[in-house]
């Protein structure tokens, strides 16, 4: 048998060196890690329309809160609250001169309540019909003051009453002969003729008038057209006034409803004086 060679344990010198590393612990955190390749950059799946669409997203936001920020700190430089109450005083007062023409300007008068709808509409009417009988009572009397009409001769059948309250009828033939009317209103007899048969020399308008004046156009005559007038003229007044056109606010609206009032009347009595020419 062969001998057995003792074998000599390797030194230390001879061992190779080994890091033993520790058991990894398998209930660590773990930070999930950011897939871009460079930090600060967009994502790469993004187009380069949509990089600029929030770039300038991003613009907007910016400026809004810089002006943001701008107007808050004007508002809290300019607000009284940091006023003291002198200031404060100062500033709610108007000027000097402001405040001397308020207190020169007069004060407006408060617009007064309107009327009532059916009072104005009823006081329209009545003043309507007043004006209408003064247009056409004054139209005959106006025409033959003014020197239009026929001349001829009046003939009077019966006269009732005296003074304001006579009446007479009569009958009027054109001095040319041209045409006669009967029983028509006789104005302006004198007492000496009003026995019936008694001739006196009258004017008619035309031959379709039913009335004929006797005499000449004196100051009757023109008195019995112009107050008349003026009688049509207190119409228009009056229907203004029932109808609340002084009550409006502006003063604007008050002439012209005044002009309309006025002119109603005043288209009445040239109506009845065309008729009656």
């Amino acid at each position: 048998m062969l001998n057995a060679v003792p074998v000599e344990p390797p030194s230390v010198a001879d061992a190779p060196d080994v890091m033993v590393l520790p058991e990894p612990d398998r209930n660590r955190p773990t930070v999930a890690l950011d897939r871009n390749a460079v930090p600060g950059q967009p994502p790469s799946g993004l187009s380069r329309l949509d990089r600029a669409q929030q770039d300038r997203a991003r613009a907007d936001r910016a400026l809004q809160d810089r002006v943001r920020q701008e107007r808050t700190a004007a508002l809290l430089e300019t607000s009284p609250f940091w006023k003291a109450e002198e200031e404060r005083r100062a500033q709610s007062l108007p000027p000097a001169e402001t405040r001397e023409k308020v207190a020169e300007r007069p004060p407006r008068r408060r617009a007064r309540p309107p009327r009532r709808p059916a009072a104005g509409l009823f006081g329209l009417l009545a003043l309507g019909l007043v004006a209408a009988f003064f247009a056409w009572v004054s139209a005959e009397p106006f025409w033959l003051a003014v020197g239009h009409g026929d001349r001829g001769s009046a003939t009077v059948a019966r006269c009732a009453g005296s003074g304001v309250t006579q009446r007479c009828i009569g009958q009027f033939t054109a001095a040319n002969g041209a045409y006669r009317v009967d029983r028509l209103a006789l104005y302006g007899v004198e007492p000496g003729q009003r026995a019936p048969g008694a001739s006196a020399p009258a004017r008619m308008v035309s031959s379709e008038s039913r009335q004929a004046y006797v005499g000449g156009t004196g100051l009757l005559m023109h008195l019995r057209w112009s107050l008349s007038f003026v009688l049509v003229l207190l119409c228009g007044l009056g229907i203004a006034g029932l109808t609340g056109a002084r009550r409006l606010a502006p003063a604007r609206a008050r002439r012209g409803v005044l002009l309309i009032s006025m002119a109603g009347p005043l288209l009445l009595l040239a109506g009845f004086l065309a008729d009656t020419y």
